[in-house]
Order: C-alpha cells, then structure tokens, then sequence
C-alpha cells in the first residue's frame, strides 16, 4: 500500500512561533520541574550551535553565491531540528486535553516527544525525511533507500518511558512508540511493524484527535504530574534559561541558512534567465547566416 502526504506542511522559516511558549517561563519552573522549560528539538539545536561554533568563518564568495553555512554533520542535525520543531508545534496545538513535554531524557536515549491525552501515552521519535521517498517493511524503514532504526529506537523509547512511569506511579502505564516522518515524497507500506504506530506529520494531529478514549481524566492528570517530575526519568534535565540562549543562538543560524538558500535560488534563477537570453541572441544571429547559406546553395 502506497499513500502520498498532503501539501502544505509547515516551513522551516516559520517554526519559532512554538519557542515564545516555552521559553517565556524561564526561571519561573519549579528545580524539580525543568522538563517545562525543554524546547522541541532542544538537542538538534545545541548540536547545531555547538557544530558552528567549531568551524571557522565562511569566506565572502562562499557567502555571495549562497553556499550554506552549516558542515554536512551540523545540516544533518539541522534538518532532525526542523523535523522536531514541527512536530512540536503540531502536538503542542492539540488543546488544553492534551499535556505534552519535548525531550524526555531516557538514559542512553533522548525521546523528542511525549503526550498524554484521552487517547492514550505516546512516545514520538521524529524524521525528517528532507523530500525523501519512505519505505516501511516490519522493523526496517528505509529513507532515501537508506535503512534506518527508528523503528527499534522507538519501541525501546516507549518501553523505557512506561518503565518509569511505572515505578513513578507504582501502576501500569502503556506508553504507544510513534514514528512521525516530516515532508516525505512518497510513504509506502510493506508490512506495519509490532507495536510501533508510523504515520506522516500531515497525518498526526487527526489520528490523535480522532484515537479513541482509553484514559479518564484523572489517569491523564495523574501521569501528567509524574511525567513533568525530574525524579520520574533516568537523567537530569536542562533548565529554561539554557533553553532561552540556546533558542536565540539557533535562530541566528537558522536565519543564515534561510539567506543562503535563498540567495542560491536567486543565482540559480539568474543563471537560468541569462542563459535563455544568451540562447536567443544567438538564435537570432545564425538564423539569418543559416538562411543566407541555403539560399547561396540553391
């Protein structure tokens, strides 16, 4: 089965309206409450900002013809920040019915995202498959016809969240792994893998909404509190302030990369127009020779 995304997910270059939510509580959570203050993609984010700060200045002409400014590792990490930057933005416009935290330290792993609702406890695991064509067979997902591990690193995610929130509340919690992939071409279906629910961005906010009620609210409350408490999780968090000057050194980079792109179109653009001009001036100048050679042979 074979299913193609919708048009029109969300750009990059319009994804900081969800930081203004998280950032604006700096320095007012609770010290056993930092997971608050953790932005969507907060990880990719330092990466990104860490990568720049290691490499060197980018030269005039590389900057003039609008050659990004990222390495090919900090482009990487700036793509998986975009991917979760989006999702972010999607789960945290669900509604007052929904609580969600963005990532949840799980020891050796980092989950992007986590949710409670009505529907259930999710773990999501983002990718951002940059245009790519997806192929999904069991536990394989193959991106850009690259096999990957999300599948796995998700299943490993949300076992690791329901164990700990199982000793947070001393009850069982299931927690559903979620793999989301943002902007691929082309999603196609083999075999759904066990106990893993994948689905694109475009696809998201709709199956949550419309998942069927499985938690009462106070069951959403109660996991809620545990969720948000530092103790529940295998590793300390950062604090909002870390967060706020993380946010605003990424945004600087993410502008240059925003500028470069575009001024690559523009030479793109250039080139192509200039070419075609050129092409018809030269049209122009041998019709007439070719036109005199015929008649001069008749």
């Amino acid at each position: 089965m074979t299913s193609r995304p919708e048009a029109g997910e969300l750009p990059a270059n319009r994804i900081f309206a969800c930081i203004n939510r998280h950032v604006t509580l700096g320095g007012q959570l609770p010290q056993n409450r930092t997971l608050r203050g953790k932005l969507a993609g907060q990880s990719a984010m330092a990466a990104v900002v860490d990568d720049q700060s290691h490499s060197g200045p980018q030269g005039r002409m590389a900057r003039m013809f609008g050659a990004s400014p990222l390495t090919a590792q900090g482009a990487a990490h700036h793509r998986g920040a975009v991917g979760e930057l989006i999702v972010g933005s999607i789960l945290d416009g669900l509604g007052q019915s929904w609580d969600v935290l963005h990532g949840v330290p799980l020891g050796a792993l980092s989950l992007d995202h986590f949710a409670v609702g009505r529907a259930g406890v999710f773990a999501f695991v983002v990718v951002n498959c940059h245009g790519s064509e997806v192929t999904v067979d069991s536990d394989q997902l193959i991106v850009a016809k690259e096999s990957t591990c999300f599948v796995v690193t998700a299943r490993q995610a949300a076992v690791i969240a329901s164990d700990a929130l199982n000793a947070a509340l001393n009850a069982p919690v299931s927690v559903t792994a979620v793999v989301v992939l943002v902007n691929p071409t082309k999603v196609a279906f083999l075999q759904q893998p066990d106990d893993v629910q994948v689905i694109t961005s475009m696809q998201l906010r709709q199956w949550l909404i419309s998942a069927p009620h499985v938690l009462c609210g106070d069951q959403v409350s109660e996991i809620s509190c545990a969720a948000e408490e530092d103790s529940t999780w295998p590793q300390p968090h950062q604090v909002a302030q870390i967060a706020l000057n993380l946010a605003r050194l990424y945004a600087s980079v993410d502008d240059a990369v925003s500028a470069a792109s575009l001024r690559k179109v523009l030479w793109i653009v250039t080139v192509s127009v200039a070419t075609l001009l050129a092409l018809s001036a030269l049209i122009s100048i041998l019709i007439p020779i070719i036109s005199s050679q015929v008649m001069h042979s008749a």
